[in-house]
């Protein structure tokens, strides 16, 4: 099946906006129901840096951005499976958290050391669950489809 310029357009706009939306409902799902706790028996001595109430719109434009530069990463790195999606995700997740936890750390009072070493395997587990949705979504139609067999 030969894919054309506007397929593809479609495909990566898709895979922006699914991974966009998985990133978003993990965010909420991981940082406030699972490790909320963790995260605020961990804060630094740095006060008022939270809202009472978050701004939505810019926490959806910020993970569109996110989704936006995983697929732009994906498909330069020709992911295209759910599988690929996963393993690739938690490599960059990982990556990326090192990079941005202890950044934070080592510049702002917002967390302790303690989140600088386990924000990177959360961020890993968050990037490897929306890489395999971005990676599912890039796969969509072309001959690299996987099926699941078990």
């Amino acid at each position: 099946m030969t894919r054309t310029l506007e397929d593809e357009e479609s495909t990566i706009l898709i895979a922006t906006v699914a991974g966009g939306l998985a990133f978003f409902l993990l965010g909420g799902l991981i940082y406030e129901v699972i490790l909320g706790g963790f995260y605020e028996a961990n804060l630094g001595s740095a006060t008022g840096v939270l809202r009472e109430v978050p701004i939505w719109w810019a926490l959806v434009v910020s993970q569109l951005g996110l989704a936006a530069v995983v697929t732009y990463v994906f498909l330069h790195a020709d992911v295209a499976t759910a599988s690929d999606g996963l393993r690739a995700g938690a490599i960059f997740g990982l990556l990326f958290g090192i990079a941005m936890a202890f950044d934070l750390y080592g510049v702002t009072n917002w967390s302790n050391v303690t989140v600088a070493f386990v924000e990177p395997f959360v961020t890993a587990v968050r990037m490897a669950l929306g890489g395999a949705v971005i990676g599912w979504t890039l796969g969509m139609g072309s001959d690299t489809d996987e099926v699941a067999t078990s």
